[in-house]
């Protein structure tokens, strides 16, 4: 078993600053989409922007760069490979998804002032990366016949939205020790202000603590429409906030809406009956707001 650790993740998710943290960790080599671009331009003797307009049209872009990805999969160890899709070509390395609130990931970006995009506002910076998100996932879906940001394709998730890119590595070096170990590991970890509820604040009752939130206790979730609910684990997320916890460890039931989470109720169905108001309650006992909610979410 090869030292590969692959990372993929959503725009302003903080891939690069992870990537160096886990270096510093690992001392594994790190190498980005840039490089292998910058690579390709040179042996083709033209500028990395010219490489860019080039692959607009010519379909041999991407596969020049499929190719550089696969064999370094084949070549390479002791490796961090920050690449959109390089969990799709090196299938047997450890495979890391990096997630980030939209809203969070659209500062991050506004804040670092990119020569190469055009983000005069947050606004449009938000604006920007949503559309730039969906071309994407119809690119790769037409190319390659995947889902991108499907969890499933992933051993390890990890909401980096408010939490340090050192944190976030030493928790994938974490996992990826007992990956390699074959010890299990939860492959989920969120920060519980990302969750929405399915049940009524005031339904979760009992003295809250935090005993056993982090490392042995894993709440269920499941995915509808890009937002993760809990199904079960209401009471662990409300204290592993009040403690000042930034990660959980979940389990994810389902990414699928028609899937049945109970007899007769669909995961979508269950996501349909959270209000605004049940949201509303919950950011009022935990002490925040959500940057976003679901669309068309009843005011009851």
């Amino acid at each position: 078993m090869k030292n590969i650790i692959v990372m993929s993740g959503d725009i302003g998710s903080g891939k690069s600053s992870v990537a160096t943290a886990l270096k510093q960790m690992t001392g594994y080599d790190v190498i980005g989409t840039g490089t292998i671009q910058r690579a390709i331009a040179k042996r083709r003797g033209v500028t990395t922007l010219e490489l860019n307009k080039i692959s607009q049209t010519d379909r041999s872009i991407d596969d020049e760069i499929d190719s550089y990805v696969v064999e370094l999969g084949k070549t390479q160890d002791n490796l961090i490979l920050d690449s959109r899709l390089a969990w799709h070509f090196i299938p047997a390395a450890f495979k890391v998804f990096l997630s980030v609130d939209p809203v969070v990931g659209a500062e991050r970006v506004f804040s670092a002032s990119r020569n190469d995009e055009n983000n005069p506002s947050l606004e449009m910076t938000l604006e920007n990366n949503l559309k730039r998100q969906t071309i994407e996932d119809q690119r790769f879906h037409k190319l390659y016949n995947v889902n991108f940001r499907k969890y499933g394709n992933y051993d390890l998730i990890i909401d980096t939205s408010y939490t340090s890119p050192e944190a976030i590595a030493e928790k994938i070096k974490d996992c990826f020790d007992a990956w390699l170990s074959h010890n299990s590991y939860s492959s989920l970890w969120i920060a519980p202000r990302k969750l929405l509820p399915t049940q009524a604040v005031k339904a979760v009752t009992g003295e809250l603590t935090n005993n056993g939130v982090e490392e042995n206790q894993p709440i269920n979730v499941f995915v509808c429409n890009g937002f993760i609910y809990i199904r079960d684990g209401h009471r662990r997320t409300l204290a592993a906030h009040k403690a000042g916890i930034e990660l959980i460890p979940a389990k994810i039931l389902t990414e699928e809406p028609s899937d049945e989470l109970s007899a007769g109720l669909s995961a979508g169905e269950v996501a349909s009956d959270v209000s605004l108001s049940m949201l509303r309650d919950w950011e009022e006992a935990l002490g925040f707001k959500y940057t976003m909610y679901p669309e068309k979410v009843p005011a009851q």
